[in-house]
């Protein structure tokens, strides 16, 4: 499809050849009715004092109505390339606002709401888009720090009372059935976990993680935590493999990198099925973890609050993160920059 710019050049030269068009189609018109019936008269020197005078005959008006079309066809080639040129430049310039406003729009996420856009010199009409633009802005911002301020406040309240509710399920344990006091801690367990997931999404969408960078192993931090999940793939019957085909040195915070791998493995329990793949290896100056697994169809691709805080996290640590369900499979990779030296 075209650019809008070319299709503002194409405009302006069209609008320019339609009317030289008609120029030109009014002056042959006329010219012709001159010659023929007209004031266009010749004079002819018979040879005596007294000249001759007569109009053109039409072999003649035909080939000076023939000669003028030819000078104008030749002439409208130069024209019309010029007017693209013309009309090109035209559009750019009427444009530019346009592309400031696209570029700086494209700057703005999540943990600069706080900017805005300026449009220097632009047209009334791009000034009053700007001030619309900027007036949106600050509601996207007012809203955005009232929610992520809301989801921490929470998150926060909620860790006190699950915390006593667990220990006096541990104190009253004695008199309480033993498999309702075990699925009680599983439960008061997964909540917990939930709270610190979503403490950790606030923290990290408000852009105030602390983040300590240090040269990490990563076949060797994935190593440490398979263990835990290869046990519980094979207590489902399921089987998980760890693939390295390099070193793998990143730098980063040895903390967000077990809780992004860690959202990713769980989230491969809970909501897929079949084998779990993890990969490890380097593409370039990346280097990439991916966990694959078959989809039960319960959960789209990105969805779920661990998958929200890996791709939270990522972008705290400077690193990419992608899921996506291609068919019946589900894959999620994080690709950091990978380290200068070895870890």
């Amino acid at each position: 499809m075209k650019s809008l710019r070319w299709k503002l050049a194409i405009w302006y030269t069209a609008s320019l050849v339609i009317i030289l068009c008609v120029l030109m189609a009014a002056t042959y018109s006329h010219l012709k009715h001159e010659l023929k019936y007209e004031r266009w008269e010749r004079t002819k020197d018979a040879g005596s004092d007294a000249p001759l005078h007569g109009s053109y005959s039409d072999p003649e008006i035909q080939d000076i109505l023939g000669e003028l079309w030819r000078l104008s066809l030749i002439y409208s080639v130069p024209i019309a390339v010029i007017s693209i040129g013309i009309g090109y430049s035209l559009a750019s310039k009427s444009m530019k606002p346009v592309d400031d406003l696209i570029r700086q729009l494209s700057e703005i996420g999540a943990k600069n709401l706080t900017k805005r856009v300026r449009l220097e010199g632009a047209d009334r009409e791009f000034q009053t888009i700007e001030t619309n633009v900027n007036s949106l802005l600050a509601r996207i911002e007012t809203s955005f720090r009232h929610l992520t301020e809301f989801s921490g406040q929470v998150a926060h309240e909620l860790r006190t009372p699950l915390t006593l509710m667990r220990l006096q399920v541990e104190e009253n344990a004695a008199r309480i059935d033993p498999v309702v006091a075990e699925s009680l801690q599983d439960e008061l367990r997964r909540l917990s976990e939930y709270v610190d997931q979503c403490l950790l999404l606030a923290t990290a969408e408000q852009g105030r993680l602390s983040v300590q960078l240090e040269d990490l192993s990563l076949p060797e931090l994935v190593s440490d935590m398979a263990e835990t999940y290869e046990l519980w793939a094979k207590s489902e019957g399921r089987l998980l493999t760890v693939a390295s085909e390099s070193a793998c040195a990143i730098r980063s915070d040895p903390r967000y990198v077990r809780q992004m791998l860690h959202s990713l493995l769980s989230n491969a329990m809970r909501h897929g099925t079949g084998r779990i793949e993890v990969r490890l290896g380097s593409s370039g100056d990346r280097v990439f973890c991916r966990v694959e697994n078959q989809a039960s169809g319960k959960k789209s691709a990105g969805s779920g609050i661990g998958l929200q805080v890996t791709t939270a996290v990522a972008s705290a640590l400077g690193c990419e993160f992608d899921a996506a369900l291609a068919g019946d499979r589900f894959a999620a990779e994080i690709r950091w920059p990978a380290a200068k030296g070895p870890a």
